[in-house]
Parts: C-alpha cells; structure tokens; sequence
C-alpha cells in the first residue's frame, strides 16, 4: 500500500485533489493508493487486528484509501451521539433490539466504508439485509461536500441501503456545531435535508442557542416497522443535551491543556 498523497488544506473527490471550501490549519486525511486484493487483505480479513483510531473508505474504481484520522474531538462527538441515542432506545426498552454497528467496515457503492456510528434493528425484518438503518458521520476538518458525498453513499437506495444520516459538522474556528438530518425521498429518487439543528456559543462565551432542535430519528425508519402506539415513539434528543454534547465537544476544542 503506497503513499501517494497526503492532504494540508484539500480533499480528495474522485480521484483529485480539490481545494477546501473553507480552508483548515489541520487536516486528518490521507490517501493511499491501494488495489481490491490488498485492500481485503489488510482491512477485511478477520485475522487482522482492527485499526480503531481510523476511519476509512475504499474506492475500487479508482484504487484509492481515504484515511481519517480519528482526532479527539471527533471520537468523543460520535461516542456522545451514540449514548444519546442509545439512552432514547433504552427509555422505550429497545435496547436489546439494536445491532450497535460502531466504526464496522461495510460494504458501499464501488468499495467499502467505516461510519463513525450507527445502528439497525435486531433482528431486521424479513427480507431486509443486516446493516446499519441510521448512520452518523462527522465531520471536523473534512470540507461539506465531503460530508456530503459520505452521505450520498450511506442514502444509496441500491448499495448503501441507510434510511436516515445525521451528518455533523464542528466549526474548528468558533463553537458552532451544524447537524443535518439527511433522508432518502423515494418519491422524488433524491436525498433531502429534512432536519438543520444548529448550536452555537455566543461571543461572549456566557450563551448556547439551540435552533431547529430537537434532533429526531422517526421511528420506523430505525426499526423497519411502525412504532406500537404508547409505548414506542420517535427517538429525540432535547435541547438540553444537544448543548451538553456540544459544550463537551468545545471544552476539548478550544480550551488548553
């Protein structure tokens, strides 16, 4: 495995390099040239010690490695939105319904990809293949048209078969956090943004505005089937631990050592 580029202020896209929307003092990105067969060899075959500080996602139409690099900020916003949604779960029950897919190697469109978090319903429903039905991918350094494009592959209604994405973008220059709720309009053969929650911290530091919360994943999208009236709903998370994730996420950003 060679390699062939590493990433300061750009990003990957289809085989070229191209400049940041917003341009970042640091980058956790790196790419690799590498083939199907070595990619399988080193990434899949079970033998293999699992590589758990990086994300990865292979392309095999052009030979190519995205390694991200697994920064802390980045670790502790997904294990956060992991609990959060394993708490709204449990609250109904369902705790032993879920398959937890973490970081699992799955296969996509063209490749294989690593998400930062996601889960599915235990066991799926007949006729449904086991994989992740709600995917969570974050983004730190990577520009929005990355996040983007991880979020199309996860939506693909052929190859990636996800039915929600809650694509999460950490500001690196100021506390803001975006995340977007992203779904596939089987309707309109699109992905749309249904759901923007934004937090942000004021100027002064002595303020959080949650807007467009709280942040929910409709229920029979997660499971596959529709909720039993009462006793299940949609899963949320409420204002109150939105700022909580996020204030988490920038104590580690922008306060020192």
């Amino acid at each position: 495995m060679d390699s062939i580029k590493t990433m300061s202020n750009a990003i990957y896209n289809d085989g070229n390099l191209d400049a940041l929307e917003e341009p970042e003092d640091v980058t956790e990105y790196i790419i690799f040239s590498i083939d199907t067969a070595t990619h399988d060899r080193d990434f899949l075959d079970p033998n293999n010690e699992p590589k758990l500080s990086i994300r990865t996602t292979f392309d095999q139409n052009i030979n190519s490695l995205a390694v991200k690099i697994v920064v802390q900020e980045h670790e502790e916003l997904s294990y956060a939105i992991n609990a959060a949604i394993s708490r709204s779960v449990a609250s109904m029950g369902l705790e032993r319904s879920i398959y937890h897919y973490g970081s699992t190697t799955i296969p996509v469109a063209n490749g294989h990809k690593q998400p930062d978090a996601a889960w599915g319903p235990r066991p799926p429903p007949n006729g449904s293949p086991r994989r992740p039905t709600v995917v969570v991918e974050v983004a730190i350094s990577e520009t929005y048209a990355k996040l983007l494009r991880d979020t199309n592959r996860w939506l693909d209604p052929i190859d990636g078969l996800a039915k929600v994405v809650l694509a999460i973008k950490a500001d690196r220059r100021r506390p803001r956090i975006t995340i977007e709720r992203w779904q596939y309009d089987s309707a309109k053969a699109e992905n749309e943004n249904v759901q923007t929650v934004e937090i942000i911290e004021s100027s002064e530091g002595d303020k959080v505005t949650v807007t467009g919360g709280p942040l929910l994943i409709p229920f029979h999208l997660f499971f596959l089937r529709p909720a039993e009236p009462s006793k299940e709903a949609d899963i949320l998370i409420h204002e109150q631990e939105i700022k909580e994730i996020a204030q988490l996420i920038w104590e580690i950003q922008f306060t020192a050592f």
